[in-house]
């Protein structure tokens, strides 16, 4: 259980966090945990996708146990992609998502139990000091990379219109 401390040091981190990111040029929204959100959550707009949808990374502190991590808090970084499977083409989703986790530096792509295909990573930040948003920029900048470079792939192969055998072809220029 995170302790009301804990979750004011977060919410006041996320709010430099996005501070920094307007400095930046970044809009960005500070959602604060209620009993709809259980931790505090700040929206990222990454621009649009190839079909013209809204792409938004959600930053967050996941929760450790206190007692047994004291040196590192882990910040999330998470985003779904927009992508209807066919039920026949989820295996080879699975299988295409599992080569391309093979392949990318940094995140994890993956399907939810409600069939959400999502993009995660998981940054640690040491405790001693405030997370730094000029690393946060550059780790930004390869995830949001990731998401230039294989959604579009993703929502092909989950919908039939590319095969696995030439997903996987295609991974390999």
């Amino acid at each position: 259980m995170v302790s009301e401390q804990e979750h004011a040091k977060q919410l006041a981190e996320l709010g430099g966090l996005q501070l920094a990111f307007q400095r930046e040029g970044f809009e960005s929204e500070l959602l604060e945990r209620s009993s709809d959100i259980p931790l505090h959550v700040l929206l990222l707009p990454l621009g649009k996708d190839a079909a013209g949808r809204d792409r938004i990374v959600n930053l967050n502190f996941q929760p450790l146990p206190e007692s047994d991590i004291e040196w590192i808090r882990l910040l999330q970084l998470y985003t779904t992609i927009p992508c209807d499977i066919v039920e026949e083409r989820k295996a080879e989703v699975e299988h295409f998502l599992h080569v391309i986790n093979g392949l990318v530096p940094i995140g994890y792509f993956g399907i939810q139990s409600s069939g959400e295909v999502f993009v995660r990573y998981v940054c640690t930040v040491p405790s001693s000091r405030m997370a730094s948003s000029e690393e946060l920029l550059e780790v930004l900048s390869i995830f949001h990379y990731l998401l230039e470079i294989f959604p579009e792939r993703i929502q092909r192969v989950a919908s039939g219109e590319l095969g696995l055998e030439d997903a996987l072809h295609s991974l390999e220029r």
